[in-house]
């Protein structure tokens, strides 16, 4: 990690090579030749007029830092995304908890996903199949079951994080399932991808639909191989519903993009599968195209406003832009003094940060103190790395704390020198939000 992307990714090429002739790795495909075909179908489904007009609302919500006088954590980077990721899956307006009160056919006029569901499920049944559709959100589960009830005459079981595995239990999750496998003809059951992804055996679906995308795409695939497993004998169909627009990379297409990266990375046995990281929505698009946290570049006389959190951001994103590789704002409890750390190769900074919206008042020497004082754990932590420090703060530091920077061999960087910085190095708002998103950045 200290050595930067590069050396790191080098010498995992090299390691490669070298385990390569001694490891045997074989996937289900190859141990289980007689296994029938699993066959993947992307249905890209047209964003509604009604997800569109809620999805430009969030997004002038999240900007002008306004919630429309409805609590929705849409202030939040993170609250919006979380709310964008609903939305093409769940169409209604932030703090409205559920849909019950519509009817199913306004469901599905506002919700290309239930619409599309509606009709693939009217095939199936055709075909006296079975499926599984995988959904985390227990009140989407639930107008799932009311939309499939209403037009099929058919109330699907619900299996989710409630549901009992307790044997003793006369309804829990083991005899439900065998339920559905035994019931003849046509059944859909809905799961939850965390609560049942693994040890479940339903062979007896060979249609698998993922109305909701989970963060890992390891974890999906599990989930689909509840169907498709030693003991399947018909070929299996994997349903993937994406929201699309015709003019921005929505919130689901991103996704799907993400998650196909991620399992393209996983074929190599040393590159793990992790969950989709939500610094990597930093560059989610708005309807009409631009960034949805922001495509405005930050002003210099915009600092000042900046809170503790969020100017410690802005100065891991100023290094990060300065060539620094692996930018890291350290956790806000046990820092040790230094907020921000930023490495390339051998080089590294230990950054203390020091914000404050009233002009003309110098800070003393606590942030050189500070960082001075935990630089030591940082060397101790990355011993390859030689490290300097700096202090740096949004308005003025007094001649104390320039005494001190002196003697203590620390950099000071004040609002002057950052507005500098900023011409040669420009952010955008949205690099700054998808920064807090995370807490580290990538140069």
């Amino acid at each position: 990690e200290a050595e930067g992307d590069s050396e790191a990714e080098s010498r995992i090429k090299e390691l490669q090579a070298l385990i390569d002739p001694q490891v045997l790795r074989r996937t289900k495909a190859q141990v289980a030749k007689d296994l029938p075909k699993k066959i993947e179908d992307i249905a890209s489904l047209p964003l509604s007029q009604r997800q569109r007009a809620y999805y430009a609302d969030a997004v002038a919500a999240f900007e002008s830092r306004k919630a429309s006088g409805i609590t929705s954590g849409l202030q939040s980077p993170l609250g919006l995304l979380q709310y964008l990721r609903r939305l093409c899956s769940d169409p209604r307006p932030p703090g409205h908890l559920s849909l019950e009160s519509e009817s199913v056919v306004d469901i599905e006029h506002s919700s290309p996903k239930m619409a599309w569901l509606l009709i693939k499920l009217r095939k199936i049944e055709g075909d006296h199949e079975k499926v599984i559709i995988f959904c985390e959100f227990k009140d989407l589960q639930r107008t799932l079951q009311r939309c499939i009830r209403e037009r099929f005459n058919l109330t699907p079981d619900v299996i989710n994080g409630d549901t009992s595995a307790d044997s003793a239990n006369s309804e829990n999750r083991q005899r439900r399932i065998k339920k559905f496998q035994e019931n003849p003809g046509f059944g859909v059951i809905i799961l939850s991808p965390r609560a049942v992804g693994f040890g479940v055996n339903i062979q007896a679906a060979n249609h698998v639909i993922h109305f909701t995308r989970t963060w890992n795409p390891a974890t999906e695939d599990q989930a689909t191989d509840r169907a498709y497993r030693i003991g399947q004998t018909k070929p299996v169909t994997v349903y993937l519903p994406v929201v699309v627009a015709h003019d921005f990379l929505t919130f689901d297409a991103k996704l799907k993009k993400l998650l196909d990266w991620k399992r393209e990375l996983s074929t190599n046995m040393l590159n793990g599968s992790g969950d989709v990281s939500p610094a990597e929505f930093g560059d989610l698009e708005a309807p009409g195209g631009g960034n949805a946290f922001g495509n405005e570049f930050i002003r210099a006389d915009e600092i000042g406003s900046l809170d503790a959190d969020a100017f410690e951001a802005f100065c891991a994103l100023l290094w990060s832009k300065r060539g620094y590789t692996n930018t890291i704002k350290t956790p806000r409890v046990g820092d040790g003094g230094v907020d921000v750390v930023a490495i390339r190769g051998f080089e590294g900074v230990a950054i203390q940060c020091k914000s404050s919206s009233i002009q003309g008042r110098g800070h003393g020497w606590e942030a050189v103190k500070d960082v001075s004082a935990g630089v030591a754990a940082y060397s101790k932590r990355y011993p390859k790395v030689k490290f300097s420090m700096v202090a740096v703060t949004n308005q003025k530091f007094n001649n104390t704390a320039k005494q001190q920077a002196e003697i203590l061999n620390v950099e000071l960087i004040e609002g002057d020198d950052l507005a500098r910085l900023m011409a040669q190095y420009p952010m955008k708002r949205g690099e700054l939000e998808g920064f807090l998103l995370s807490g580290w950045a990538s140069g």
